[in-house]
Parts: C-alpha cells; sequence; structure tokens
C-alpha cells in the first residue's frame, strides 16, 4: 500500500489535511502555523476533502504549487517556518504533500494578525486560535520547561509544608527527605541574582504537591460512580483536592470500592478477580495526573465508572508531537517535569514510557478488550472496557446457591460487602456512620442497602429510631460477608437512632 493510500485511510486529523486544489492564502497559512506550533503535520493537494477520492493534480500544478507554497509561508508567517515540499504518485495520479515539522521557535502566527491573535494550535481536524494561555505554553515549550517548573515568586519555601512531606516522603520511601532535596526535585527554587541571603520560591509543582495551602483549586480529581451506561444518574460521586498523591491515593480507594470482583473454585482453590484490573486502573490514573495539562485552569481530572466501563479523562491534549501510535510505541514526553520525578522517587512510576503498553497487557490478561486511548479536542480520555458477558447489573444480583463456598460469594461489590459486614457486627449504626467509616456519600450507603433489601439479603427490625437491620443469609452456611480493617475510631452502636429508608 502506499504512502498516500495510508494517510487517506488514516483521515484527516491532527497531523493531516487534504485539499482538492491550492487552497487560499489564509487558510494555508492558518494551517502551516497550527502544524509547527503542535505536532507537525501534511497538507496533500489533490484529494477531495469530504470523500478522501483522489483526484490529482496536473503537471503544470504540480511545478507551480511548491514556489506558491513557499511565498505565502514566508510573507505570511513567522517565525520563518520551512516545510518540505514533494510530490507522490498514487493511482496514476499527482499528489503533492507540504510537510511541516514542529518547530522550535514557538509561537509561530500570522505577522497580519499579530502574536496575540494570530496564534494558531491543531485541534483535532481543525485550526484554532489559541489563548493567552495556550501561547504561555508555547513559550514555555520554545525554552524545554514545563509548566510546573515555573517558580511562584509571591511565594516563598515557607508555603511548602515540608513536615507534612518530609513524614509522607519517608512513609512512602523509608528514606529521609532534607531540604536539599527539595532543590534537587525543584520542589523550591533559588531566586535569581541574590548575592547573599539566599532566598527560596516554590515551583508551581511543588505547591500542587506540598503547599501548605491549596492555590490550584482545578488541580484535583472528580470521581463518580454512575448508575447503568449512561451520566443521567449517579450512586456516588467524590472529590480529591490536596497534595497529589494524596489525590491518586483517595481516587485509587474510590476505585477500588466501586469496582467488582469475582470468584471462581478452580481445583481446591478459590481465585478472585476484579471485572478490571486494578494495577492497570492505578496505572492510568497515575498517568493522567503526571500528563495532564495543569496550564488548562477551570478543568480538573474525572474518573467515571459505569456498568460497562472506566472512563479516565485528563484537561490537555497529546503533548508536542506525540501521537497515540508513539506512546503505543513506548515513546514519551514528560510533560510535568516536577510531578514525574517526585512520582518516581516516591514509587508511583516504574519506568518512563511503559503505561500503555502495560494497561493494554494486564487487560489482555484478564481476557479483556483492550483500552481504548482517545484524544478529544483538548481532552485526552482512557476508557477500560468491562467483560462483555460477565457486565453485571448490581440491582439485578442474586445469591448463588450453586457454589460451595458460602451463600454469596464475591457476586457482590466489595462496598456492599463491607456495609453488610458492618451490619452484622453493628445492627443498630447509622448510615452517617457508615458512611464516614468507608468514605462514600450516605446516598452510596443508601443504595447498597436497596440492592440487599431487594436481594432479601437484609430487612428491617422495627421502625422509627427504635429499629434495627438483621442480615438474613443461611444460617447453614458461614457468613459471606467479611468486616475489614477499618480506620479511624471504633465503630460505637447508637442506642438511640437508626437507618433512615
Amino acid at each position: 500500500m502506499s504512502d498516500i493510500r495510508r494517510l487517506i485511510q488514516k483521515g484527516e486529523g491532527k497531523t493531516i489535511e487534504f485539499k482538492e486544489t491550492l487552497p487560499k492564502k489564509s487558510g494555508l497559512t492558518k494551517t502551516a502555523v497550527a502544524f509547527s506550533n503542535t505536532a507537525g503535520g501534511k497538507i496533500l493537494v489533490g484529494i477531495e476533502d469530504k470523500t478522501c477520492r483522489i483526484t490529482g493534480i496536473s503537471e503544470e500544478e504540480a511545478l507551480d504549487f511548491p514556489d506558491r507554497i513557499c511565498d505565502m509561508i514566508y510573507d505570511s508567517c513567522h517565525p520563518m517556518i520551512l516545510p518540505e515540499i514533494y510530490v507522490e504518485n498514487a493511482e496514476d495520479k499527482k499528489v503533492l504533500v507540504a510537510e511541516f515539522y514542529p518547530g522550535a521557535l514557538k509561537p509561530y502566527y500570522l505577522k497580519s494578525r499579530g502574536r496575540d491573535k494570530g496564534t494558531y494550535i491543531r485541534v483535532g481536524a481543525t485550526d484554532k486560535a489559541a489563548d493567552q494561555e495556550m501561547i504561555r505554553e508555547l513559550e514555555r515549550q520554545r525554552q524545554n520547561i514545563s509548566y510546573d517548573e515555573e517558580v511562584i515568586f509571591s511565594m516563598t519555601d515557607k508555603d511548602i509544608d515540608f513536615q507534612r512531606l518530609k513524614q509522607d516522603f519517608f512513609r512512602l520511601t523509608h528514606r529521609k527527605l532534607r531540604f536539599d532535596d527539595l532543590i534537587k526535585l525543584r520542589i523550591i527554587r533559588e531566586a535569581p541574582n541574590l548575592k547573599s541571603d539566599k532566598k527560596y520560591h516554590p515551583t508551581v509543582g511543588g505547591i500542587m504537591l506540598a503547599g501548605r495551602e491549596n492555590s490550584f483549586e482545578y488541580a484535583r480529581i472528580r470521581c463518580a460512580r454512575f448508575q447503568g451506561n449512561s451520566m443521567s444518574e449517579f450512586t456516588d460521586q467524590k472529590e480529591f483536592a490536596g497534595p497529589l498523591y494524596e489525590q491518586v491515593q483517595g481516587a485509587m480507594k474510590f476505585a477500588e470500592l466501586w469496582i467488582a470482583r469475582s470468584g471462581k473454585i478452580e481445583g481446591l482453590q478459590r481465585k478472585d478477580r476484579d471485572e478490571v484490573p486494578l494495577e492497570a486502573v492505578r496505572e492510568a490514573l497515575v498517568n493522567t495526573v503526571v500528563h495532564r495539562d495543569y496550564s488548562i485552569s477551570g478543568s480538573d481530572i474525572k474518573l467515571a465508572i459505569f456498568d460497562d466501563r472506566i472512563e479516565f479523562t485528563s484537561p490537555g491534549a497529546l503533548p508536542r508531537s506525540l501521537e497515540i501510535e508513539d506512546i503505543l510505541s513506548g515513546r514519551s514526553e514528560i510533560r510535568n517535569k516536577v510531578i514525574a520525578r517526585f512520582f518516581k522517587e516516591i514509587g508511583f512510576i516504574e519506568q518512563w514510557g511503559t503505561g500503555m503498553r502495560k494497561m493494554m497487557s494486564l487487560c489482555s490478561d484478564a481476557g479483556l478488550n483492550p483500552p481504548e486511548f482517545r484524544e478529544s479536542g483538548l481532552f485526552f480520555k482512557v476508557t477500560f472496557f468491562k467483560k462483555t458477558g460477565t457486565r453485571r447489573n448490581h440491582d439485578k444480583f442474586r445469591k448463588n446457591e450453586a457454589d460451595s463456598d458460602s451463600a454469596l460469594p464475591g457476586n457482590y461489590p466489595e462496598t456492599t460487602r463491607k456495609i453488610a459486614g458492618i451490619i452484622q457486627n453493628y445492627p443498630h449504626t447509622t448510615r452517617k456512620e457508615i458512611a464516614r467509616q468507608l468514605e462514600i456519600t450516605e446516598d452510596g450507603v443508601k443504595y447498597h442497602l436497596k440492592m440487599l433489601r431487594k436481594d432479601g439479603m437484609l430487612r428491617r427490625i422495627g421502625s422509627g429510631r427504635n429499629g434495627y437491620w438483621e442480615i438474613t443469609a443461611d444460617k447453614d452456611k458461614d457468613f459471606p460477608f467479611v468486616v475489614p480493617p477499618l480506620g479511624g475510631p471504633e465503630l460505637k452502636p447508637p442506642n438511640d437512632i437508626g437507618f433512615q429508608d
């Protein structure tokens, strides 16, 4: 298959533009600027853009178009853009290819509109005007610094909670963190041009990792468990802010609560399996936090769990010249150097560039369809698909009488089993207390109680303030629910408050 045919099959997108004939000057120069500011790309002249049909160009046009393209770009674009222009044959027709490379002198812009209004980037198959935040990001790319390396001169090292960071670092690594390490990790940086009385300021990444206050309100993770396969109704939701490594731990705990586990007897042993490998979910979560574009304010990371899939949505398209095929092959570009370096130190990242392939391998080993990686505008999305045929509507869980281990061997989500275990030991406890112990919402507790009642596993004895709950599992079998070790103070069952339906 020819290169032209492969590009046609790929279709227009981030790095490909089809034109039946030479476009007008304004359209061509916008695309030239956008390609140079983003991942580079190719304009193919001689292909009908709607049908992708090869129409070709004439011999005279093949000789004339290259000079005209170079003149248009030279007259209109700054800094100078130097495309590579050549002609290829496809289906006995000539197609002109103008190839643009990611520029080293960003931001590129149209002279007639100036830098603030004439800078364009490529978003999908469209050339979009860059806002001031994006222009600043292009300037950082030219200087080869990441957003999280920028110094916040309005703050000092006193705005870093060093004591807390030191304790957490030791807990995670069993190594001591010293003041000099903050400089090496670029959590703080020395103020320039000071001959005496050294003064240090935190970086953006330093504040996100160890700031005393949450100065970047949008740097957070929002998690939700939705009923069914749409966002029309949620069962539970939680938001995590503060140090980024704590956000990862909190969001992972949320995922573990809502990812169902099934059990199967193989020989003499019981093997439990999560509906999506937790290690793959953790890998996606860490990658999302490390590689999101924090220069985009007003957007946060989202983790959505549905009956049939799990989705991670991260602000920011793929960095610089990367495409999805590149990251799947192991190529990696670090967007946030401070955050990535710290995550590597605490063991959240094992090896650069292996995350996507590891997710795919884990899903393959679990018999799942491969995860989907998709760039959508200025967002990047990772989707895990739960196994076809084992996707379950939690409202339809039933007691599995055929299993030899227990009345309910792992058919329920772990959170449901934890709640039932608490009720077994503390039948008078409150919904509010269970929500506090498991760190979920009261609506989430109510959802699980409803599930157990509907399945005949739970019933209400009495009513109102003096009532209590009773588990109605098969008395001839071991109780199928286990009370896990819970953090916080011991659960104290109140004497006068029961659950409210």
